[in-house]
């Protein structure tokens, strides 16, 4: 440490960001889809909001999308302001919060498939009316983050034209709202048991969950699409993972959609019942070869916040 640093106030750094969507298709054509309606929260605190109107690239669209990151301190129930010189800022609560609304999202993959032509589709689609996050972080100056309020909403999805009921449960994240609380409640097996399928993997200092409680076909499935937890896999374009949070102490971020498109081994596919079999190419066939498959990934609806008090106080607990 250098031995001439003064001693310096405490200071909140705040950290929050939105981001409407953005995908990196690889193949069989690479482009990008650069992040849309991006918004970062200054370090010092207010306001970043963003908006864009229809728009997309290649097998991806959207009709609009908006975010807002916003920052500030808040006046502490029965707290006494500093009399002395030193800004009162620095001894104030802070509060972060982030939105993201995304409309008309659409996924549109050309397919060549025998049997998909059938059932008179040339092409696979998933689609999305409406997405909405929301998630808010109080400091007190002392103990970790508290995430007490978090918002998903998942409107109107479509595969092939076939509703996809999204049913989440926000309560998990926001009664253990920091991830100590949360950890000390997952220690209990019969409350682990009962949220099983909400904790998807756990790494020391991380826990990656969902916010979503099950996903089901309201009128019938689409051919050949399989439904694991949160994830939706679909012959012809890859893996759908909704509702995704990532835990670490003090910082939270959801997706509320990701896709990662293709397959780990081209040579299989995804046939009825999650069986999956070899495909292989008739070369005695005059018919052309198919074109490979979209490759890529991409997240839809996307918000995080971490913000910190610098230099790091002594810490209470967990916020409680």
């Amino acid at each position: 440490m250098n031995g001439n640093q003064q001693n310096t106030d405490p200071r909140y750094l705040f950290h929050g960001d939105a981001l409407g969507l953005a995908a990196h298709i690889q193949g069989p054509t690479e482009y990008f889809l650069d992040s849309v309606a991006s918004s970062v929260l200054p370090i010092t605190g207010g306001r970043a909001k963003a908006r864009a109107d229809a728009g997309g690239i290649g097998i991806i669209s959207y009709k609009s999308a908006t975010t807002q990151a916003c920052g500030g301190y808040v006046a502490a129930e029965g707290s006494v302001k500093p009399t002395d010189a030193k800004s009162d800022e620095n001894y104030l609560p802070a509060r972060t919060s982030v939105q993201v609304v995304v409309s008309g999202f659409k996924l549109d993959v050309p397919q060549e498939h025998s049997w998909l032509k059938l059932f008179g589709r040339s092409s696979r689609t998933v689609f999305a009316e409406h997405l909405e996050a929301a998630l808010e972080s109080a400091s007190d100056r002392q103990n970790p983050n508290a995430f007490r309020s978090l918002t998903a909403v998942f409107e109107g999805i479509t595969v092939d034209g076939h509703p996809l009921r999204v049913d989440t449960n926000t309560q998990l994240f926001t009664d253990n709202y920091t991830k100590k609380k949360l950890d000390d409640a997952l220690s209990d097996q019969a409350y682990r048991q009962r949220c099983s399928n909400q904790i998807l993997d756990e790494w020391p200092g991380l826990t990656l969950a969902t916010v979503v409680s099950n996903l089901r076909w309201e009128d019938g499935a689409p051919q050949r699409a399989e439904i694991q937890g949160n994830r939706l896999t679909i012959q012809g374009l890859g893996s759908f993972y909704f509702g995704e949070i990532v835990i670490q102490e003090g910082f939270r971020r959801l997706t509320m959609i990701r896709f990662q498109l293709g397959s780990s081994d081209e040579s299989q596919s995804l046939a009825a019942g999650g069986v999956r079999t070899e495909v292989r190419a008739d070369i005695s066939s005059s018919q052309p070869a198919p074109p490979p498959p979209a490759t890529g990934s991409g997240v839809v609806a996307q918000g995080g916040s971490n913000g910190q008090t610098s230099p790091p106080q002594n810490s209470g607990g967990d916020g409680t």
